[in-house]
């Protein structure tokens, strides 16, 4: 698998999810298969910034680009999700992004100060969750994880790589349904999970996708680039004005 296919499979996955809780009262396989969608997303995240940390113009470029679109993509989320352009209840999955790479970039900054790295982790988590970012604080340390398994397990083989990544996954997804039970005990994390299990089907696929990467990023052109770059708001803005139409 190559970059540019992740890219196509995360666009896909993303559509259908949102196309199930837009238009279809939430269809289970559409949402499973949407599952697949963050976690490539999140994977690309780390892997881009491993690429780009040696070469200081396109870092600064990608860092300026991810921050327009944390902007941008408010806005068609929020009527996407709403129907107004602005909406404080929850906050699109690009601030995650954006914040993951941000604190990629001070992990190798101060490799040799990791109380510092520590600090800035623990502060991009309580951000995400308090300001209601998607995949509440799990998501942005999911991007460091996959990050660290970039690094230290990516030549590894096929197999060990997917055991690796679906043990990671499982400790993200217990996390994650945690923070949806607001923190409670066992029964409140038994019942949020009970409501969400069958999407680690989804989890577990995209791990299998992202343990079969090839480490090349594809055939590609700058038109798609673009297009890669604006679907998101883009999408959600085409949805939201059906949603509008259709009430």
């Amino acid at each position: 698998m190559t970059i540019f296919i992740f890219k196509i499979i995360a666009m896909i996955t993303m559509t259908s999810d949102h196309l199930a809780t837009g238009f279809f009262d939430g269809m289970p396989v559409m949402r499973i298969i949407g599952r697949i969608a963050f976690l490539l997303y999140a994977f690309m995240i780390a892997e881009g910034y491993y690429h780009l940390k040696d070469k200081p113009e396109r870092l600064k470029a990608h860092i300026i680009k991810l921050g327009a679109l944390c902007v941008i993509s408010e806005f068609a989320y929020d009527f996407f999700e709403t129907g107004k352009l602005i909406d404080w209840s929850s906050q699109s999955v690009m601030p995650v992004l954006f914040l993951g790479f941000i604190g990629l970039i001070i992990t190798e900054k101060f490799s040799k100060q990791p109380w510092i790295v520590v600090i800035y982790y623990a502060a991009s988590a309580f951000i995400s969750y308090f300001a209601k970012f998607n995949y509440k604080f799990a998501g942005v340390l999911l991007i460091y994880a996959f990050y660290f398994f970039i690094k230290y397990a990516g030549k590894k083989s096929i197999i060990k790589k997917f055991l690796i990544l679906s043990a990671m996954i499982s400790v993200y997804f217990c996390i994650y349904v945690w923070a949806r039970a607001s923190f409670g005990g066992p029964s409140a994390w038994l019942e949020a999970f009970m409501k969400i299990r069958f999407w680690l089907v989804g989890h577990y696929a995209a791990m299998l996708l992202i343990a079969t990467y090839n480490g090349k990023k594809g055939p590609g052109n700058k038109a798609f680039g673009v297009i890669y770059s604006i679907y998101y708001p883009l999408h959600l803005a085409v949805l939201g004005l059906v949603e509008m139409i259709m009430k």
